[in-house]
């Protein structure tokens, strides 16, 4: 028998390339437009001073008349928690030996591992900024006793969201974990809108929903960020101002009962609103990136040039122009679908207590595991995201995608 790949395989060299070939997405536009603060904050909390009423003593009178009662502004303080993101790693100490050069690997492993968990905290931030504060991914359909979780009722982005290995919890907002508890996601068919998990089968309905594994919760439960589908509402509290009570605490909001084509009218219009109740003149419009595109469709087929603007972080995004003011539209894959957000990123803040760190208070970044010949890290961030005026933003629901 003559020589071949199968008898000469042990003789061969492998020549192993320097890196590792990224396959994931890990740009995150919104939050890198968006100020940091690191200077209002007391301990685990920062502190909005809103300024929200007028002085009501003004007005006309006749000659002679009395005039006006005095009166004040009005202010409401509005305290508000800092929410904590962790991100951990742990490597064994035969890993760490066996990965020290090119030879023995494509990365060396404590190196890959904090790079890598930085990435993946900040990913799933990016999904908490564009989420619904109480940690829900998706909504699912029915599942009847089948370790395939039919996931019927979920947008396209939300599959995108659900990732192979991750752990998740099933059940309620009110009770993230009545169905599943730290289950592993070993595939996803996102065309199919089903997934599977590890464990035991479950059975699920369109009352339950998909939550990060130790995520959700609401109100005083609440872990993740407060994020702009809780921020830009015309109703709902909101780090304590109720616009019930306090009427120019709330977001324009234009919805409708079925899909519309995204044109200019309607972001000229969601813009003019939000520059009578604010004064407003600038906005950043995040969507999804099929939105995007039917708008970019409706420019085409009136034959006009789509201008570009530049924003933070090298971004661009299409131009739209009014008579109050402009706009820059760009897509963020963790928008929801359908829909557009007009931020005014000059009234969103991202307080923090700290920026992406390690835990390193005992002068060690890695920490020996107990009883294991193993090291661990832990990468932290303490932050909430805010506005100090609602209604500077507004939503735009119900557009249709191409």
């Amino acid at each position: 028998m003559g020589l071949d790949m199968t008898t000469a395989s042990d003789a061969l060299k492998q020549d192993y390339q320097p890196t590792i070939r990224e396959q994931l997405n890990n740009i995150n536009v919104t939050l890198s437009q968006i100020e940091k603060n690191t200077e209002d904050t007391e301990g685990l909390e920062a502190i909005l001073s809103l300024h929200v009423t007028r002085n009501s003593g003004v007005g006309a009178r006749a000659e002679g008349g009395t005039l006006p009662t005095a009166g004040a502004q009005g202010y409401k303080k509005s305290t508000i928690d800092l929410r904590r993101n962790y991100g951990r790693i742990q490597v064994s100490g035969p890993v760490i030996r066996a990965m020290r050069t090119n030879k023995g690997a494509w990365v060396r492993a404590v190196e890959s591992e904090t790079k890598g968990v930085v990435k993946d905290l900040k990913r799933d931030v990016n999904r908490q900024v564009n989420g619904t504060s109480d940690g829900v991914i998706g909504n699912l359909g029915t599942t009847t006793a089948s370790t395939t979780v039919v996931a019927s009722n979920f947008t396209a982005v939300q599959m995108r969201q659900i990732e192979n290995g991750m752990v998740i919890d099933i059940g309620t907002v009110a009770s993230p974990t009545t169905i599943a508890s730290a289950r592993t996601v070993s595939a996803v068919d996102r065309a199919a809108k089903t997934f599977v998990i590890s464990g035991a089968a479950v059975t699920t309905s369109s009352s339950h929903y998909v939550f990060r594994s130790g995520a959700g919760g609401d109100g005083s439960s609440q872990k993740e960020l407060t994020g702009l589908q809780t921020i830009v509402k015309a109703s709902g509290t909101l780090f304590d101002v109720d616009p019930a009570t306090y009427s120019d605490w709330a977001s324009y909001v234009d919805n409708v009962s079925s899909n519309r084509a995204p044109t200019d009218t309607l972001f000229e219009k969601a813009m003019d609103e939000t520059n009578i109740s604010s004064g407003q003149d600038h906005w950043m419009v995040v969507t999804s990136h099929g939105v995007s595109r039917n708008y970019a469709a409706q420019l085409k087929a009136q034959k006009r040039f789509a201008n570009t603007n530049d924003l933070k972080g090298g971004f661009k995004g299409l131009a739209i122009e009014t008579p109050v003011g402009s706009a820059t539209l760009t897509v963020d894959r963790d928008h929801p679908n359908n829909e557009a957000t007009g931020l005014a990123t000059d009234h969103l803040v991202e307080f923090m207590a700290s920026e992406w760190e390690f835990m390193d208070e005992d002068g060690a970044v890695l920490s020996r595991v107990v009883d294991k010949d193993a090291y661990e890290a832990t990468l932290f961030k303490y932050h909430e995201l805010a506005t100090d005026q609602r209604n500077t933003h507004f939503r735009l629901t119900d557009l249709s995608e191409a």
